[in-house]
């Protein structure tokens, strides 16, 4: 929807069915899979957390699975094809992406409901044996009521849901606005910080520098010319203190 509209507001969008169905059906399934409606491929993995959850006896565990499986078909199993696909005429007729696209997407929708039907193959993938069975009469049942439930909450408080020019704040919001604003805040202090350890570099480098040159420059201490005589004088100096130290009592 993004590459053929280049629109990625839910309020700029709509009635998008009638110039992509193909786009429509396959992200249909996908809302379906992902919110783990039966015969798809979330019904068979999520349900095998829930129930685990539930023979564990994790009340809040499976009580929290369970109200984001509801938020979950109503984000995106409800309100993503509804407000993007249906609804309001937006006026915008873009066709179908490629069929490079298409195909990608079919083939993804068909793996959704062929692992839903026919969930063998994924439970062969576990690292355990599974003796697993998704569809008994209490899963089915019970995922049913509270998709159909959230459904139906969705459709009676809808002329409370109309779409706002807003965007919803996600986690990219920490890197994206908050990280860049105490970047700006923090970039003079740290800018301040370097010039002072610059300046102070310099000012130590000068000093050592002039301190190197005071003593080992042209006219510097250890750089002068020492006569012989004087180089004689103090080692015999040196001797002689040393005998004196040696032999006293």
């Amino acid at each position: 929807v993004l590459y053929r509209t280049g629109r990625r507001k839910c309020t700029d969008l709509g009635g998008l069915f009638q110039s992509m169905p193909v786009t429509a059906v396959c992200g249909i399934i996908g809302a379906l899979a992902i919110s783990s409606f039966p015969w798809t491929s979330g019904f068979v993995s999520k349900s095998m957390i829930s129930q685990a959850a539930g023979d564990q006896h994790l009340s809040f565990v499976w009580l929290g699975l369970a109200a984001a499986s509801a938020g979950v078909f109503l984000h995106a199993g409800i309100k993503f094809p509804w407000f993007v696909f249906f609804q309001k005429d937006s006026g915008l007729r873009p066709a179908d992406p490629p069929v490079s696209m298409q195909m990608a997407m079919l083939i993804f929708a068909a793996l959704c409901i062929g692992l839903g039907v026919v969930p063998g193959p994924l439970y062969a993938l576990l690292p355990f044996a599974v003796s697993y069975e998704p569809y008994s009469g209490a899963h089915v049942v019970t995922q049913l009521q509270l998709l159909l439930f959230s459904g139906l909450a969705f459709f009676v408080m809808l002329q409370f849901l109309q779409r706002t020019l807003t965007i919803s704040l996600d986690f990219d919001w920490f890197y994206r606005v908050f990280a860049r604003r105490l970047t700006e805040m923090l970039t003079p202090l740290f800018t301040g910080l370097i010039t002072g350890v610059e300046q102070l570099a310099g000012a130590l480098a000068s000093r050592g520098g002039k301190a190197l040159r005071r003593h080992h420059g042209p006219r510097g201490a250890l750089a002068r010319t020492w006569p012989t005589g004087s180089m004689a004088l103090w080692v015999t100096i040196m001797l002689l203190a040393w005998l004196v130290l040696y032999y006293l009592p």
